[in-house]
């Protein structure tokens, strides 16, 4: 049997290294068992279905843009009294999936009644239990700050998972005109734009353009009153 393997390299829109490497399917799970992707790139995405492995070294400016992130949505959870338990760079997989294998996003994040219940399992019962339920449990909402052309097939792929929302943050043209896209990852038809977050009700995607400013700059006084003078009124 002859092995084909391809490989492409990008730098991003961000200044990050992104690697795609496509193998045979087959040969995916052995490589998952035998090497530590992690030592190779600091996010990893191994579709063991499709046999496609990206292997992507963030930015300082990628970073940012991450926590930044990680700021609006627990800021906004707070406006509408939702707990928060955010995730980083989890790799989620299925649970029958070989263990190294699955999907990083660049954040993550449990909302609400799965927030709630992460942090009843830690308390109640220890890392054990959180590990157990984060085997079992989906994110609620995943968030992409640096969208390359590999990135094209994710929003299908956090679906398979069981995610319901993501985010794609588009910052090539710098913060003052960063855009934002909310995907409803389990509509009927599959992955649709919809304009308003469905785990963060009230939070519409144009409002994020400005969020993202407040929370890049440090103006986070500013962006408790801006979020909460705009989630409010449409709750």
């Amino acid at each position: 049997m002859t092995l084909s393997i391809n490989s492409q390299h990008v730098i991003g829109p961000l200044g990050s290294d992104f690697w795609y490497i496509k193998v045979p399917p087959a040969l995916v799970p052995k490589m998952a068992r035998e090497l530590d992707w992690n030592k190779i790139g600091r996010r990893v995405m191994i579709d063991a279905l499709e046999g496609i492995i990206l292997l992507m070294s963030p930015s300082s400016s990628h970073e940012v843009y991450a926590e930044s992130s990680g700021t609006i949505v627990k800021k906004a959870g707070s406006v509408l009294q939702k707990q928060v338990r955010g995730m980083l760079g989890t790799r989620w997989k299925k649970p029958e999936d070989p263990e190294n294998v699955g999907l990083e996003a660049d954040a993550s994040f449990y909302i609400g009644e799965n927030a709630h219940a992460w942090y009843n399992a830690a308390k109640t019962n220890g890392e054990k239990a959180v590990l157990a339920f984060v085997i079992q449990t989906p994110p609620d909402l995943v968030i992409e700050v640096e969208v390359t052309h590999f990135d094209q097939d994710k929003p299908t792929r956090y679906a398979r998972l069981g995610v319901p929302e993501m985010w794609r943050v588009n910052a090539r043209k710098g913060i003052e005109n960063v855009q934002v896209e909310f995907l409803n990852l389990q509509a009927q038809d599959g992955p649709i734009p919809i304009q308003e977050s469905r785990v963060l009700e009230g939070l519409m995607c144009s409002d994020l353009t400005r969020a993202y400013q407040l929370a890049y700059y440090g103006d986070n006084n500013e962006l408790d009153d801006w979020l909460e003078a705009k989630i409010l009124p449409a709750t």
